[in-house]
């Protein structure tokens, strides 16, 4: 992998022959001669760099960087935000905030899970959902509304014991969802023990991860009678339960750990543990076991407690510090491969309008790494792959588990336009025309269901992109234009051509229209005046479009772009 900046000049070497840096507070100044002494090349670029104000390039060169505070200086920024509340209508009108949090909201949406068994997905039973084990793959699909619109998450987990034949089928069935969905899916692959913080709050506290492969329909499998369990957490919104080996080094005294056993299930309450921990750990028992349970304070254990765990053996007992939370700037790659290598070009003092439908664009936030795929880009589909050449190939030896997340132009997350300066949803979706959507790329099915959520909100003479076809359907439409303005909820910015081929929840405004006769087997030059050739479906009344198409404007146009289209030419509208 090769790294450089936006500039014209050829890529540069990989970061550790790239610069040598020098820091200010070392007496005398760097010599530029003396590099090539020391084994590196000539064009090897000497930076200096100054104490306090190291650059984002130099930073990650660190595995951990704390920044100095002055004595006087307040906790604030992310340090402040881990210890807020989530409040939901905050994260949903402050990008910044679910992004610093990496959380679009509380976790209180629809959620979905599939187990792969046999190299398909099977639904898991909803009373199961936050049982995953360790030997399977799953797929989470998460559904919430943000300001009026349905979006989705795709969590692809991965199980440490999972085969490489699971792997390769949890990513092939997530391109299959991903299709059914209109390509709108936003697509985060997940780690077994590196789950973000979103992926433990939409199971409310009850996650647990079990050691084991499951068995028909994500069922456990049995197991042997003694088996422990580390729980971690202190609301509904943090805390994990992971199944550990059954022995006493597994303990930790900062923590709760739960040892089930043939007939008792004990409760062990570590003595640095808080009240918070211990009233999660009650939530999680329900989870677990059905066994009676006994509790255990550290030191007052019953003998058959050490009996079960093979006898004591030491384990960690000091107090654990708080973590620290990573401080990295965002940083922003153009992605591009020359002769099978990865070739990353950073962006600097980056925005929206870095980026190019025709791009692969790497967003690194140090926890996540982002990558956006423009709607017309052509090796989308090597985009995990470059994002775990990114990780492997990183000089501050990143963790291979980090979140890669697959974000597709017009379906940002806030988590995603937070780390931008500003954002302008309607960016996109104001300026795509038809003939730019690209079948078979990644956006090209989601124009539709981008729009659909916004069809309320538009101005009637914007539409649908020309003032011939606009004017057309304004005959079409029933009712005033001050009367359909009273239900609009949201849109565009003006000034834009009205672009999707999706008109969700206009089928109850249309009433009248054209004759079919007039439509369907018609070249473009025969149409009548003012009907755009593209959507010559949407002038039909709504009866006749229901007795064509066998189903409702609304349900016609949920649909992915290309099953329209695939209806629209064999019903000779296209």
């Amino acid at each position: 992998m090769a790294l450089g900046t936006s500039s014209p000049s050829p890529a540069a070497p990989p970061p550790s022959l790239q610069h040598i840096y020098t820091n200010t507070r070392t007496l005398g100044s760097p010599e530029p001669e003396g590099h090539a002494g020391g084994g590196y090349p000539t064009y090897t670029n000497v930076e200096v760099v100054n104490d306090g104000a190291e650059s984002a390039a130099f930073k990650q060169l660190f595995r951990t960087w704390s920044e100095k505070r002055s004595r006087n200086q307040k906790l604030g920024g992310r340090d402040k935000l881990i210890h807020v509340k989530l409040d939901v209508g905050k994260l949903h009108t402050q990008p910044e905030l679910a992004a610093q949090l990496r959380m679009v909201d509380d976790g209180s949406g629809k959620v979905e899970v599939w187990c792969m068994e046999d190299l398909h997905r099977q639904p898991v039973d909803p009373k199961r959902h936050g049982q995953l084990y360790a030997g399977n793959c799953y797929l989470v699909l998460y559904t919430y509304q943000r300001l009026g619109r349905v979006q989705y998450i795709l969590y692809l987990w991965q199980g440490r014991q999972a085969t490489a034949d699971e792997i390769k089928a949890l990513n092939s069935n997530a391109e299959e969802l991903d299709v059914m969905y209109g390509g709108a899916l936003v697509q985060e692959h997940v780690t077994m023990g590196s789950e973000p913080p979103h992926f433990l709050a939409i199971f409310q506290g009850q996650l647990v991860i079990f050691q084991e492969r499951a068995g028909h329909h994500g069922k456990g499998q049995s197991a042997s009678t003694t088996r422990l369990f580390h729980v971690q957490g202190t609301d509904s919104q943090n805390t994990k339960t992971m199944e550990v080996p059954a022995r006493a080094s597994s303990l930790n005294s900062n923590d709760i750990f739960l040892l089930v056993t043939a007939g008792v299930c004990y409760l062990w309450f570590g003595k640095g543990c808080n009240g918070d921990q211990r009233e999660m750990a009650r939530v999680v028992v329900t989870v677990i076991s059905k066994k009676s349970e006994e509790t255990v304070l550290e030191g007052q254990e019953p003998p058959h407690f050490w009996e079960a765990l093979g006898g004591r053996a030491p384990y960690p007992s000091k107090k654990r510090l708080p973590e620290e939370v990573p401080r990295f700037q965002p940083r922003l790659f153009e992605c591009s491969s020359q002769m099978g290598c990865l070739v990353l070009a950073e962006v600097v003092f980056f925005s929206q309008e870095d980026l190019d439908k025709y791009d692969i664009m790497l967003l690194d936030t140090w926890q996540e790494i982002f990558l956006w795929l423009g709607e017309a880009a052509s090796e989308w589909k090597e985009a995990v792959a470059w994002g775990q050449e990114y990780l492997k190939t990183h000089p501050a030896g990143r963790s291979l588990a980090t979140p890669i997340v697959l974000v597709k132009q017009g379906h940002e997350p806030p988590t995603f336009t937070g780390w931008f300066f500003t954002w302008d949803p309607y960016k996109w979706t104001s300026h795509l025309s038809d003939t730019e959507v690209v079948e078979g790329s990644p956006a090209a099915a989601s124009t539709i269901s981008e729009i659909t959520a916004e069809v309320n909100n538009f101005r009637l003479s914007r539409w649908p992109g020309n003032g011939r076809a606009g004017a057309m359907a304004l005959q079409a439409l029933k009712g005033s234009q001050d009367s359909s303005e009273n239900e609009l909820m949201r849109g565009p910015k003006s000034g834009g051509t009205r672009t999707s081929s999706s008109v969700s929840s206009t089928s109850a405004t249309i009433n009248g229209g054209l004759r079919r006769e007039q439509l369907m087997h018609q070249a473009a030059e025969d149409l009548p005046e003012g009907v755009d050739p593209a959507r010559r479906e949407f002038y039909l009344s709504d009866s006749d479009f229901q007795d064509i198409f066998g189903k409702s404007k609304e349900e016609f146009y949920s649909m992915a772009t290309w099953r329209q289209q695939q209806e629209k030419k064999q019903l000779g509208f296209f």
